[in-house]
């Protein structure tokens, strides 16, 4: 069970981060005034954040019904 949770949280920090990385190309200080950058890259964090845990959690729900119906309950 500790296996399990640990690959969860690998698996949730990874996702976070290619997410990140993806949205690096976005420019997002079009949507804020002048000297706001801080706030632009909040946005870019949460979104990342928001992405990333739910790719990784699709993932890790497909991952777990493939081996429910492959190995039964």
């Amino acid at each position: 069970m500790n296996l399990q949770a640990l690959f969860t949280i690998i698996s949730h920090l990874f996702f976070v981060y290619l997410s990140y990385q993806a949205l690096t190309v976005v420019r997002f200080d079009v949507f804020f005034r002048e000297r706001q950058e801080a706030k632009s890259r909040i946005l870019k964090l949460f979104l990342a954040i928001a992405l990333g845990y739910t790719v990784s959690s699709f993932l890790l729900s497909v991952i777990m019904n493939l081996q429910n119906v492959l190995f039964g309950y």
